[in-house]
């Protein structure tokens, strides 16, 4: 009886691969931020790193600040083209113009250098913020079912990794071809910039137009003018949400995990580098390894996660990444096969968290519209992208300031002993202490599987009552 009360239509390929499109987007601008920005900073533009760390640290506390805003104008717009389509439209064109702009080293000195790079990094997390959050709350009315929540999220993962895959090859390679052309490396960088950007645009205008029939048009348009936009009432409502139960736990998870990502994500392009000695083609196959590994835990997860639960799956495989990335520690990487179990377990860290994660955001939603009786799904999931924001930019500043504090050289092709040193603890045991920090939260999160098919019961009994 209680199957048949749940039982939802089934969502077809199409209806995956459709949403799951801007999340090759959402990738190609993650990854390449986290992945690449503090490396060009220090490296390419010659910003120190504590400076490039504090850079990244500021874009974050703007992206904190301007998420309760996007969640709030996400869950208020409505229009005959959709309530979520349009915002995630219109923010995916500067999101493409300040991925550019992001790595264009202008002739500046330090300082204005630094409040350029300042101001770019405020417009990239904007906008990404502007179709990032929309995006998801789009994905959480296509079902309810539990199941088919984790199998449109391994889906959105898939595509995810797709753009990893992309951004961790496509860097140096072009760097790498347009110098061999003759152009000089800050005109490369620029381009790679650009091209990312309009790769990432491209897949969230496909989404757009292929989730049509998911976001229904509305009968009048209410687009909230700027008076309508009072900070106060937007704040006390996400502080609301934020005393959620099962949102504390999550959000404290998440901060951990993504502080795990950011240092491991970042940290890894140094490492191969610098410790390694990787020319780019190596580092480019190296970072495609990462990427690709990912794709094949998809299908693992997901069916762990349907035999056993989505909470314990993420505590199984951070523990096994934890348990990995300590003995490679212990062991260090001197050998090929101890670089490609690197990699392995680096992949396990930082893929997980996005395979799992954003469905149990939607199961949120379903217990704050039980508790509260109200639909507020763009606040809800607008956390995430706050809590992105709040670990990329504490991770991004941990990261320099450990470097700082172990002789990192920005302007050397050869860093001293201790800067190695620094390097090699800063992509191993460092960032899984985070995650071993993200367990126990995890544990505490109330909402299992069984929980869930509960607070479906209650909104089910809800909508009879009110029929």
């Amino acid at each position: 009886m209680q199957k048949e009360r749940h039982k939802e239509h089934t969502l077809t390929v199409r209806e995956h691969l459709g949403y799951g499109s801007a999340s090759t987007g959402d990738a190609l601008a993650y990854t390449m931020i986290g992945s690449f920005l503090m490396f060009f900073l220090t490296a390419i533009a010659g910003i120190k790193p504590f400076t490039a760390g504090t850079i990244l640290a500021a874009g974050a506390v703007w992206n904190a600040f301007i998420n309760p805003i996007v969640g709030f104008l996400s869950d208020k717009v409505r229009s005959r083209f959709g309530r979520r389509r349009p915002m995630i439209l219109f923010f995916s064109v500067p999101l493409a113009l300040s991925m550019f702009l992001a790595f264009t080293d202008l002739p500046l000195p330090a300082t204005p250098k630094a409040f350029y790079y300042g101001f770019v990094l405020m417009l990239l997390w904007t906008s990404y913020t502007g179709f990032f959050v929309p995006y998801l709350a789009l994905g959480a009315g296509y079902t309810r079912n539990y199941k088919e929540r984790t199998v449109l999220r391994l889906y959105a993962s898939a595509f995810n990794n797709i753009g990893v895959v992309v951004t961790m090859t496509m860097p140096l390679l072009l760097v790498k071809a347009l110098k061999n052309c003759g152009f000089s490396t800050t005109v490369s960088w620029s381009a790679v910039g650009a091209c990312t950007g309009f790769l990432a645009a491209i897949s969230i205008v496909i989404t757009v137009i292929s989730s049509k029939k998911k976001d229904p048009p509305d009968e009048k348009t209410e687009i909230p003018h700027i008076r309508d936009i009072h900070l106060k009432d937007i704040f006390r409502e996400y502080i609301d949400v934020a005393i959620l139960k099962p949102m504390k736990y999550l959000v404290i998870a998440s901060v951990f995990s993504l502080m795990a990502y950011t240092m491991l994500m970042s940290d890894m392009v140094y490492f191969l580098t610098y410790n390694q000695g990787l020319d780019a083609d190596r580092l480019s196959l190296a970072l495609l390894s990462r990427a690709i590994l990912g794709l094949f835990f998809i299908p693992v997860v997901g069916k762990l996660s349907a035999k056993i639960d989505k909470r314990a799956t993420l505590i199984f495989f951070y523990l096994v990444a934890a348990c990995g990335m300590f003995v490679i520690h212990r062991t260090e990487v001197n050998t090929f096969l101890a670089l490609c179990f690197y990699v392995l377990f680096v992949s396990l860290s930082t893929s997980i968290y996005w395979q799992l994660i954003p469905s149990i955001y939607y199961d949120v939603c379903d217990y704050d519209r039980m508790a509260s009786g109200k639909s507020r799904q763009g606040t809800i999931l607008s956390f995430q992208g706050l809590v992105e924001a709040i670990a990329g930019g504490a991770g991004a500043q941990f990261l320099g300031f450990l470097l700082s504090a172990y002789g990192f050289k920005s302007d050397s092709a050869v860093q001293s002993e201790h800067a190695l040193e620094g390097i090699f603890n800063c992509t191993t045991f460092i960032p899984v202490l985070f995650l071993l920090a993200a367990i126990y939260p995890i544990y505490k999160y109330p909402i299992t599987k069984d929980t869930h098919s509960v607070i479906l019961d209650a909104l089910n009994r809800g909508n009879n009552d009110k029929n």
